[in-house]
């Protein structure tokens, strides 16, 4: 064989072999010209997958060493690549176009944006004082020392245009006169009995259950929708202690938080160019959401 003919051999041979190493990437986990290591743990077509990654899909799992350790990494591994792969299928059947996946990517965008000002934010806080704890406990019973448990014979409705409806419900002393009204005005709602923690509502309506709940229906408008209840049995269960104060703490700073963005959100809403279509609007009071009421507690 002459000198051209071998180089002319070797040069197709660099062509096969660059033509399979070109198709094996569609096939294996691994690519050409790239390796797992150092910070890159695995290489999915051609893709890589960090030690971060990894992380992350670790990131509320207690941490493990030795053998159980690698294991527990390994799997989390598995499920990253097992993603990678399935949203690689979900690009070839052309969904990453779609306006369905284009909306979805900015909500899921804009809400862990949302869920990351809120930890930066927290990381800014102080715990409370001892005094901050026991006047937020004062201010609160409904979850601490008066924490009740209630039995609700429950109605929810649509909120009705007009105020007739809502005026008709005045009068009516039991809940099947309530259902009985409601008929009457083709209004339509769902009845059934549910359990309540009063750790979860707002101090003023756990105050208007106790005074009115047992004798007749408190009504409880919501927005989009009208609740009307009224209370079959009641169960103390009060929080008291050292837990119920690491509870009233933890309540406390969320609800400091929560008024700490609000503000913010307030002078963005004011600062902004917000135009409306016919139809819409902006809300009649920004800023005037409530305080999110403190988490039920755990027994």
């Amino acid at each position: 064989m002459s000198a051209y003919q071998e180089r002319l051999a070797a040069m197709s041979g660099f062509r096969v072999a660059a033509l399979a190493c070109a198709g094996a990437s569609l096939l294996v986990l691994s690519g050409c010209g790239k390796k797992a290591e150092g910070q890159v743990v695995a290489i999915a077509n051609g893709d890589e997958i960090t030690a971060q990654e990894v992380n992350g899909e670790l990131q509320n799992v207690p941490q493990a060493e030795g053998e159980q350790g690698q294991a527990i990494r390994n799997a989390a591994l598995q499920r990253v690549i097992e993603r990678r792969l399935v949203a690689d299928l979900a690009r070839k059947d052309g969904l990453a176009d779609s306006p369905e996946f284009i909306l979805r990517k900015q909500k899921n965008e804009e809400a862990l944006l949302a869920q990351m000002l809120y930890e930066k934010t927290a990381r800014t806080f102080k715990a409370p004082t001892a005094a901050q704890v026991d006047q937020f406990m004062a201010a609160n019973p409904q979850a601490f020392g008066s924490r009740t448990l209630l039995a609700i014979d429950q109605i929810v409705f649509p909120t009705p245009p007009r105020d007739d409806a809502m005026k008709a419900l005045a009068p009516t002393k039991t809940m099947d006169e309530v259902a009985s009204t409601l008929n009457r005005l083709g209004i339509k709602f769902q009845r059934g009995n549910v359990q309540a923690d009063s750790a979860n509502m707002p101090r003023q309506i756990f105050d208007r259950i106790n005074a009115e709940g047992s004798r007749e229906p408190f009504i409880v408008p919501a927005g989009a929708t009208v609740t009307v209840g009224q209370v079959i049995e009641k169960k103390a269960v009060p929080l008291t202690g050292e837990n119920a104060r690491q509870l009233a703490q933890q309540a406390y700073q969320r609800q400091e938080i929560a008024k700490g963005l609000q503000t913010r959100l307030d002078a963005a809403r004011k600062d902004a160019k917000i135009e409306y279509q016919s139809g819409f609007k902006a809300p009649p009071t920004p800023g005037a959401s409530a305080a999110p009421a403190p988490a039920a507690p755990k027994s």
